[in-house]
């Protein structure tokens, strides 16, 4: 068998090429031939020179510094674009500049730091003092009753607490007025130091004065007068404390058909009333009406705390009361004047002291002795050791 001859191999490599160049001469003018089909102005290319049989491809070398220049100038217009957006505000995610299709892992641009949290000034501020902080109560028996039920009773819990409280059961208007004149002081401290009306004002630094007295005055004397009293008083401490708030506060009403010695129910209401328009007119005074709920004029028995003793003084539900109008909860309305209802004795309109009072003394008349002459026996039986008496 003859051997085939074979052609060599730089006639193969030139037969490839002209195939090649072949097609691409095709294309260009099938290309041409679409281009002008669509009015598209034809791009002529020369055509490239055949390489030469037996000429090996050179492949080009790159150039790493070239590369490099290219990829740190790419990297700082990334970074500048960063720095714009970053000062602009704008938040630009890593898919903005990376190339199409690269999945966003994470972001690039450091969050801004959030503003420092304000600082918690409710903690640091001081708390709101209570309307009874610096509050100074100073009264009678009625104003215990009332210390007692904050100290010791349920109005512990409210702001009440806050105050301070100087009392004697018989503290009256006019012992203040002896004090404001140089007397000595009549309100006692728990460690028996007595202390005048003045004196509980500074050792206390009251800014807001709670009085309540007239249950001693009444008994005795006028409403004019204890009203008069009461007057002097306060005019006496704004002069002495004019930037200190004063409140008088009423006298409660006793229970019904009572009446000590010219104390009442009706003379109550008649100081109670004299006061109120008193502390109207006046500047840095009020007037605190806590009699308003006994709306008949009289003490209902079930707030009363001494039903068979004086009749007058508040038990806790009473003064349960009194603390909501002093809190605000209750706003006072006037308290009618009561008019007194005849009780089954029939001696509820009398003033005067109905006791029954009995003389267990065995009086003799026969030790009188007649200085005078002019006296006349109806009787009968009264001896003259003067010998001066004409028996008619």
């Amino acid at each position: 068998m003859a051997n085939k001859r074979k052609r060599p191999a730089a006639m193969r490599e030139e037969e490839r090429q002209a195939q090649r160049a072949a097609a691409r001469a095709e294309r260009r003018t099938r290309r041409a031939a679409e281009q002008a089909a669509q009015n598209v102005p034809q791009k002529t290319e020369a055509p490239k020179a055949p390489r030469k049989a037996g000429v090996p491809h050179k492949k080009k070398k790159i150039n790493k510094f070239r590369v490099a220049v290219v990829c740190t100038a790419a990297v700082l217009v990334a970074l500048v674009a960063l720095g714009v957006a970053s000062a602009a505000g704008v938040r630009t995610p890593i898919s903005s500049i990376a190339a199409d299709g690269e999945p966003e892992f994470f972001s690039t641009v450091k969050p801004q730091a959030s503003a420092a949290p304000a600082e918690n000034t409710a903690s640091a501020a001081p708390t709101p003092s209570s309307a009874f902080d610096g509050a100074l109560f100073i009264g009678d028996s009625m104003t215990t009753c009332l210390k007692n039920y904050v100290t010791d009773g349920a109005g512990s819990t409210t702001a009440l607490s806050d105050a301070e409280f100087m009392t004697r059961s018989d503290y009256s208007w006019g012992e203040a007025q002896d004090e404001l004149n140089g007397g000595e002081g009549g309100l006692w401290l728990d460690d028996d130091t007595a202390l005048t009306v003045t004196e509980a004002i500074d050792r206390f630094s009251a800014t807001k004065l709670y009085i309540q007295l007239g249950k001693e005055d009444l008994t005795y004397n006028d409403v004019s007068d204890v009203t008069s009293t009461a007057q002097a008083v306060i005019s006496a401490l704004q002069t002495k404390y004019p930037n200190l708030e004063i409140t008088v506060q009423a006298v409660t009403p006793m229970l019904e058909w009572i009446d000590y010695q010219g104390l009442s129910s009706g003379t109550i209401a008649q100081y109670n009333e004299a006061m109120q328009t008193y502390c109207t007119v006046k500047k840095n005074l009020k007037f605190l009406n806590i009699a308003a709920f006994c709306t008949e004029g009289y003490l209902p028995a079930e707030y009363c705390a001494d039903p068979e003793g004086l009749c007058i003084h508040l038990n806790d539900e009473g003064c349960a009361i009194w603390a909501d109008y002093l809190l605000g909860n209750k706003t006072p309305e006037p308290s009618p004047t009561p008019t007194p209802t005849p009780d089954p004795n029939g001696d509820s309109t009398d003033t005067t002291d109905n006791t029954n009072y009995t003389d267990n003394t065995d009086y003799t008349d026969d030790a009188y002795t007649d200085d005078s002459g002019d006296y006349t026996d109806t009787t009968g039986d009264y001896t003259d050791d003067t010998g001066d008496y004409t028996e008619g």
